[in-house]
């Protein structure tokens, strides 16, 4: 499941990918109604990631640091909330007693596989020209 801290991450990048300024935390928590005591959390992990660069002080602010064609919707997806898993055995968390003969595995491997081909298959750019939004194309 897509959790909340996505799609606000997606929401904050497509803010970013519409600027070629610095852009303030605040400021796009306004502009795209995120919670502000959130956003901060948030764009760590786009950072840790390598999705934005930030930097500090009073001109300081927040870029995207890939174009948005190179922002695949399954990087931010793992960037701020792990990966995506179709059901638990996939990943061996679990023991399951039916492990060796299950009758479910090949399906939820068919939508692990489709999940993947999804998320993989949709750039930021894609988001943002299907919102019919302009895009920014010098970010690095």
């Amino acid at each position: 499941m897509i959790s909340n801290r996505t799609e606000y991450a997606v929401r904050a990048l497509i803010e970013l990918a519409r600027s070629s300024e610095l852009k303030k935390s605040d400021d796009i928590a306004k502009s795209q109604n995120i919670p502000p005591k959130f956003l901060p959390h948030i764009l760590s992990d786009l950072a840790k990631s390598g999705l934005v660069k930030t930097s500090r002080g009073f001109r300081g602010g927040i870029a995207l640091n890939r174009k948005p064609k190179d922002i695949l919707f399954k990087t931010v997806v793992d960037a701020v909330q792990g990966p995506l898993i179709a059901y638990e055995c996939l990943i061996g968390i679990t023991d399951c007693e039916f492990s060796r003969e299950c009758i479910l595995k090949s399906v939820w491997h068919g939508v692990q596989t489709a999940v993947d081909e999804v998320l993989t298959s949709i750039t930021l750019e894609d988001l943002i020209k299907e919102n019919n939004s302009e895009v920014n194309n010098d970010n690095t």
